[in-house]
């Protein structure tokens, strides 16, 4: 038994529900709303603390308390998640902007997610005096640290491949590729939840993303960091 409280009635159950946070709630509770990120349900969506991120798509109060919702809120994590990737050798050859913006214009760029949860897209933008291009990350405001952390690591390698000049890349190796910098970002966070984080990437069993994750990583295994990502820059194929 539990001495934990119950997310919705504060009793202490007897059988219980568990968040990625830990949080308990009694399984006899009807669930009408749950967490996108941690997975904690609710019986009522307008309960106290739960916010919409989309239609359908909620945020309890516990992964809504840290989430960064504005440019200025990601400016604090940004300077930190850029060390972390560069440390790991994906190190930007020119400036990247960051913007954080609502959930339906990122799934505007992208035409939606595949499947799943939708953080973040890269896009190349060219304009401005003499046709300059610009690499710009949106990442959907709302997000709970850890998650934007993890968008950001992800979007970085989409850009990294981008200004290396990466021969055209498969989608399934670049969402794989990008995935894998992602998972390795995690790694370097060493808590519980980054941990759950990661090995739900392993069993991902979206196509694209998790089966170019296990693809590239199977790969890395046979060949090494180094010679993997080489031969995505020179050929866009894995060796």
């Amino acid at each position: 038994m539990t001495s934990a409280r119950c997310t919705v009635c504060g009793g202490t159950p007897t059988v219980w529900r568990t968040s990625l946070h830990d949080e308990v709630t009694c399984a006899t509770h009807p669930v009408a709303v749950r967490c996108v990120f941690c997975g904690r349900g609710d019986a009522d969506p307008r309960a106290a603390g739960w916010l919409a991120l989309a239609d359908g798509v909620h945020r309890c109060p516990t992964c809504a308390a840290d989430a960064v919702n504005t440019q200025e809120q990601a400016r604090k994590h940004l300077p930190v998640i850029r060390r972390d990737m560069a440390a790991m050798g994906l190190d930007l050859p020119e400036r990247v902007l960051v913007r954080i913006v609502p959930y339906d214009e990122v799934a505007g760029l992208v035409g939606g997610p595949a499947s799943g949860m939708l953080l973040g897209a890269t896009q190349q933008v060219i304009g401005g005096a003499g046709g300059r291009r610009v690499v710009e990350i949106c990442v959907v405001a709302g997000l709970p640290e850890l998650y934007f952390g993890r968008a950001v690591a992800h979007e970085i390698g989409h850009a990294w491949l981008g200004l290396r000049g990466a021969t055209t890349v498969d989608d399934v190796v670049e969402e794989g590729t990008c995935e894998l910098f992602a998972y390795a970002w995690l790694k370097r966070r060493g808590t519980a939840m980054a941990e759950v984080l990661r090995e739900q990437m392993t069993r991902n069993p979206e196509p694209v993303y998790g089966g170019g994750f296990r693809l590239v990583h199977a790969a890395i295994r046979r060949h090494g960091v180094d010679t993997v990502l080489n031969g995505l820059l020179s050929t866009g194929r894995l060796p």
